[in-house]
């Protein structure tokens, strides 16, 4: 294994790299491409993942895939898969991000079902992975559904100096993506289209394109981080 790649067991746990298909792991068939591919073949192929999908909401990050993006790997851990990406930022620095193996829809959390998602937000967790984020900081990344966070749970001592309208609750928030800077990327569902939210522990809420932010945050995280 590659000696980085072994640091990464300090978060990850054990897991092995394959090149072929596992007897006990399950990987996903749009990713059994990628087990006999080169390694440039690799990148490639994920690319065109992306681009199959979201060509227009990750236009951004796109972009940095095709100029950062240096490496692409199919981890086993126990009977899961996922996907490694590395990634070379502008100071030469590597950076490592976990996309987890996408849900199937009877898998979908049943605590989320609730809420009136926006169409194009859970088949990321369907289609593409099930969570994107940095390794290291478990953060700059969609968290997995399962880690999705639900604002009213946590203590937030903002609270008291925010002026927010009666018909605000933290209930009908969720935060999805943590900046690893006091941020998080939400959807509010308190009116009846759901809306993008930055939630900061220690300032006023955003009201943002969660789309837009969403893509800026993730390219950022690997050019800024």
């Amino acid at each position: 294994m590659n000696p980085t790649y072994a640091e990464l067991t300090k978060y990850l746990g054990p897991f092995s790299v394959l090149r072929e298909l596992p007897a006990k792991a399950v990987v996903p068939p749009a990713w059994q491409g990628l087990l006999g591919a080169s390694a440039p073949d690799r990148i490639r192929l994920v690319i065109a993942l992306w681009e199959q999908q979201y060509p227009h909401e990750f236009s951004t990050l796109l972009g940095v895939f095709r100029q950062h993006l240096v490496a692409v790997e199919v981890l086993a851990q126990d009977t899961k898969c996922s996907l490694l990406y590395v990634f070379k930022n502008p100071r030469g620095e590597y950076l490592h991000y976990l996309g987890q193996a996408p849900l199937a829809a009877s898998q979908l959390p049943a605590t989320l079902s609730g809420f009136p998602w926006p169409d194009r937000f859970l088949p990321f967790y369907t289609q593409l992975h099930n969570g994107w984020y940095e390794i290291v900081s478990h953060a700059v990344g969609l968290l997995p559904l399962e880690e999705i966070l639900l604002l009213s749970e946590y203590e937030w001592g903002i609270l008291e100096e925010l002026d927010l309208p009666s018909t605000f609750s933290l209930t009908n928030v969720l935060g999805v993506f943590p900046s690893g800077a006091g941020g998080y990327l939400c959807w509010d569902f308190n009116a009846a289209v759901p809306a993008g939210l930055i939630w900061w522990d220690d300032e006023a809420p955003d009201e943002v394109d969660f789309w837009a932010i969403l893509d800026e945050w993730s390219a950022m995280g690997i050019q800024d981080y």
